[in-house]
């Protein structure tokens, strides 16, 4: 991940494949909602909206980009430390209290291991916030994406992205909890897919079905995950046909 600067923003510095690669997304994957783009920028673009309203969270956004390009600062998601720690952002030190104040709650009622703490990656470099927007019309190369998925999804992008390989160097598949953010940080980090089943924070602030876990895909997986998506569902829908065929043959055991 590199956070970059943008005085333009506007479509011609955007992916020019996103539509296509929204759409490969949605059709293969069955999504529900739109995948959406994270850009992490050093300075705001200078024809983009800024986010309006405070926001209990920084996952909040996740929903919002749903909608519409949006530049959201630094203090926009200071409200939920946690994700502000996660998302990399510089911390005053009442913010630095806040957030050991919240982990020593958590830590009081049995939610997280207080030296889980140290542990929790957070997205590199210096950034003075966040672009995030429909991936199909986001005006600026993708940090990331990021798509609820169903469990079949998940397994259609592991195979799409190779982490479902049996290779003795494939380390498994990238799944967390809590706190879901952090799998941004984590998919940064590995240049792999990562995936969170959802902790309770995101359940609530971005108000997703309980039966949709979060798929976030960094810059380096995009670049032909299109051509994957459609190989791996050509390969599914043939295995699919030799299963039913195989499962026809036992029908009088039912």
């Amino acid at each position: 991940m590199q956070s970059r600067a943008s005085s333009t923003g506007g479509a011609d510095h955007g992916t020019a494949r996103g539509p296509q690669l929204a759409e490969a997304l949605r059709d293969t994957l069955d999504l529900r909602f739109r995948p959406v783009a994270l850009a992490f920028v050093t300075e705001r673009p200078e024809d983009l909206e800024v986010v309006e309203g405070e926001v209990p969270s920084a996952c909040t956004f996740w929903r919002r980009a749903e909608n519409g390009v949006f530049f959201a600062p630094a203090e926009a998601h200071m409200n939920c430390p946690i994700g502000a720690m996660t998302m990399g952002f510089a911390m005053t030190d009442e913010q630095q209290g806040n957030l050991m104040q919240l982990v020593g709650e958590m830590g009081a009622i049995g939610y997280v291991d207080p030296a889980e703490a140290a542990n929790i990656p957070s997205v590199p470099g210096e950034k003075s916030g966040i672009v995030y927007g429909p991936l199909e019309e986001f005006p600026l190369e993708p940090d990331v994406v990021l798509a609820w998925v169903t469990g079949s999804g998940a397994m259609m992008l592991d195979e799409a992205t190779g982490t479902s390989r049996w290779t003795p160097e494939q380390a498994g598949v990238m799944t967390f909890g809590r706190p879901s953010c952090a799998a941004i940080a984590v998919a940064l980090r590995t240049s792999g897919p990562a995936f969170s089943v959802g902790c309770a924070g995101m359940r609530i602030f971005t108000g997703i079905d309980p039966n949709l876990n979060l798929a976030v895909l960094p810059r380096a997986v995009l670049a032909d995950l299109e051509e994957r998506l459609a190989a791996t569902a050509r390969a599914n829908e043939q295995m699919s046909e030799l299963y039913n065929a195989q499962k026809r043959q036992f029908a009088t055991v039912e």
